[in-house]
């Protein structure tokens, strides 16, 4: 298998510092290695050139992936940037002594642009993880100068680019710093491929449960079953329980498996089993996570927009009928 190339890049100490740990990650990546990864690491100055070297390395190789990392010393997390912004405006000069306030990046250029890996992927993979979140602001200093030309610059390309900020280490170790942005790379360049469960849910009129992702998610508005990612090593109706109550606060016993589904979404695949969980009560259930549920008839299957690895199922049901629910 031929190997993935990333560029991963870390700043120098600046402001009077005596480490910067962006670039002590950069190293310790380096040294522990990635399978099938092979890692070009730089270490960037921090200055106007620093800013534009990537782009430099960037014309004389090609890659797979670019990260970004870079210092937040008030932070207390670990910080996926979502966008850079046009704009630069220091509060400290940088190590060559510039100071600038309040001027463009790039002129004729948008005022912000977005990351170019999967925002769902990345939820995915860190939702669990509490040091771990989105960013929509990378600041106004040299970092997120670098992550804009870096975006800028690609932007013909599909090549997925991120900046990741990361905490002082009294915030956060080293070791988990290191273990957070190795996730980060792999998730980059290998096609994710996910084990996913969901319930039927009936009320006592034969009606199942549709629920809508909320405001924010990547599918934002569409419909679903619920349920969600299987983890570890979770039976599919352990996996099954656990996500319908944390989703909707009600203990259900999976029963039969209904169908199971394979979909290649556009960023990743996803192996979906549907169970028959029975009859809930409306009034039990109470939405944690998603923003609206609806109880549908089978005449009423196809008022929401569902996600497309549940619609087949769906449109299968309104032609033949929701099937019968299984004895406990």
């Amino acid at each position: 298998m031929e190997k993935k190339r990333i560029l991963l890049t870390g700043f120098e100490p600046f402001s009077g510092l005596d480490i910067n740990e962006s670039s002590e990650v950069v190293k310790l990546i380096l040294n522990a290695g990635l399978q099938d990864i092979e890692i070009i690491p730089s270490i960037l100055s921090v200055d106007e050139e620093g800013t534009e070297s990537s782009l430099d390395i960037l014309k004389a190789m090609e890659f797979d992936a670019v990260i970004h990392l870079g210092l937040s010393r008030d932070s207390g997390k670990i910080l996926l940037e979502r966008f850079a912004t046009n704009m630069i405006s220091m509060e400290l000069p940088d190590n060559s002594g510039r100071v600038v306030k309040g001027s463009k990046i790039l002129e004729n250029a948008p005022e912000r642009i977005e990351t170019t890996v999967s925002i769902h992927n990345f939820d995915e993979e860190f939702e669990q993880d509490k040091d771990v979140q989105w960013s929509h602001s990378a600041g106004s200093y040299v970092c997120n100068e670098t992550y804009f030309k870096t975006l800028s610059g690609l932007s013909n390309s599909t090549i997925p680019v991120l900046f990741i900020h990361l905490p002082k280490i009294s915030e956060i170790s080293l070791d988990r710093q290191v273990e957070v942005v190795s996730r980060a790379i792999m998730l980059m360049v290998t096609r994710p491929k996910l084990t996913v469960v969901g319930g039927m849910i009936r009320d006592l009129n034969g009606s199942i449960l549709a629920c809508m992702r909320p405001e924010g998610d990547a599918w934002s508005g569409w419909w679903e079953f619920p349920g969600g990612k299987v983890e570890g090593n979770e039976s599919l109706k352990d996996a099954l329980s656990r996500e319908i109550m944390e989703e909707l606060s009600v203990r259900v016993y999976p029963r039969s498996k209904v169908c199971e589904i394979n979909h290649r979404y556009q960023d990743r695949d996803v192996n979906l089993h549907i169970f028959d969980c029975g009859i809930v009560d409306r009034k039990d259930i109470v939405l944690l996570e998603h923003d609206e549920s609806r109880w549908l008839s089978q005449e009423e299957l196809l008022d929401v927009k569902w996600l497309p690895a549940d619609l087949p199922t769906i449109e299968e049901w309104y032609r033949e009928g929701i099937p019968n629910s299984s004895p406990p």
